[in-house]
């Protein structure tokens, strides 16, 4: 069969995600959204992109990317596990997707055969190892979205791969240091020869507890993803990095990625600055204000409803269990709602492996009608 008789023969879908957005009518309201959108930029991001224009901005970066930038990363990860990494230790990618991809492909070259995610996901943790024909495996999680420890040691491999999110999406849930000490130790043990790839993009915006700790203070084995989309308001910028303690790897890392990209965006790159340096906290904590004060929105009305969810703390999503209202018709739900007129997007989440739940970002402006809209919406499945 040549390629164009496999092409007219493959159906390629969109993504859950992607189709229910897509599906919005003009007069609807987005709960779908994975950014914070509306959200104002602080100046000092777009003062750095403004003057790297005089900085070298136009040229190709290093293929690792800005020095400036790994350096500034490598400085405010210390302030997080205490090892002292330089910008040898760093490589900028064209944000965490393509951090996550870099990552996996080089430790399947390296000779990774497995790697466990856990059992509700981001799309691209599942997507991305089949793509090199891994063995990718569930991993237990408990009934708050922690990490099921006991189901996960009778699990682990010596050599695995281990994909961590906290702050997660969908859930929002934000793994404790106790949690995250006990899970250390325990791939202390076992994890001897594989690693942990920890998605942290999320880590800046904790709006509720204790600031997120890095997985990295707790297991040396630890490749952390990270950038600026998500708490800088600049998803568009595409800046993000992995870092690891081991400079040999980030020297794989940047072979393998330069192979992709050759180089990421210098002017972005310069744009990254402040927030990795910490000049942005302010206006990262006005977003987490609002994502709270969305957060408990939400939570007043699916109470009310008798909906049941777990309290997110992190990230801006909440993770609401529809099913006992919805039975098998929550994709169903998502859709039409998406649809009508002065409609309501949210995801329905079989786009994480979770097909009883729907996904409600709170990274919104019109948080009160978007939760009066579904709660009509809802009303009309009793």
């Amino acid at each position: 069969m040549t390629i164009d008789e496999r092409l007219a023969n493959t159906h390629f879908p969109l993504p859950a995600i992607r189709e229910v957005n897509l599906s919005k009518h003009a007069t609807g309201i987005s709960l779908g959204l994975g950014e914070l959108k509306k959200f104002p930029v602080d100046p000092r991001i777009l003062d750095a992109l403004q003057a790297s224009w005089q900085q070298g901005g136009p040229s190709y970066s290093p293929n690792a990317g800005l020095p400036a930038l790994r350096s500034a990363v490598a400085d405010n990860h210390y302030q997080q596990d205490g090892f002292n990494y330089t910008e040898a230790n760093v490589v900028v990618t064209i944000g965490v997707q393509n951090a996550v991809y870099t990552a996996i492909k080089t430790l399947h070259k390296l000779g990774a055969k497995r790697i466990l995610i856990p059992e509700i996901y981001f799309g691209i943790y599942l997507k991305i190892p089949k793509e090199f024909g891994m063995e990718v495996e569930m991993y237990a999680l408990t009934d708050d979205f922690g990490v099921d420890l006991n189901a996960l040691e009778h699990q682990l491999r010596p050599d695995d791969v281990v994909l961590l999110n906290s702050p997660a999406n969908p859930t929002g849930r934000v793994l404790s240091e106790p949690e995250q000490q006990a899970l250390g130790n325990l791939l202390q043990r076992k994890l001897t020869d594989g690693y942990v790839i920890s998605d942290e993009i999320y880590g800046r915006l904790v709006y509720d507890g204790v600031p997120f700790i890095s997985f990295s203070k707790f297991f040396d084995r630890t490749i952390v993803v990270d950038g600026i989309s998500k708490s800088g308001a600049v998803a568009g910028l595409r800046v993000g990095w992995i870092i690891t303690r081991n400079t040999t790897l980030a020297q794989a890392f940047t072979s393998t990625n330069a192979a992709i990209i050759s180089a990421p965006p210098t002017a972005n790159q310069f744009a990254a600055i402040p927030v990795v340096k910490g000049e942005t906290e302010a206006t990262i904590r006005s977003y987490n204000e609002v994502l709270r004060k969305n957060r408990n929105l939400v939570e007043a009305t699916l109470a009310r409803l008798d909906i049941p969810f777990v309290s997110p703390r992190g990230s801006f999503y909440i993770f609401p269990i529809l099913k006992p209202l919805l039975g098998d018709q929550v994709r169903e739900f998502c859709l039409n709602t998406a649809r009508a007129e002065s409609g309501v997007v949210v995801i329905p989440g079989v786009a994480f492996g979770a097909p009883d739940c729907i996904r409600i970002s709170l990274a919104t402006d019109e948080m009160e009608e978007g939760m009066y809209r579904l709660e009509k919406a809802l009303e009309g499945y009793r």
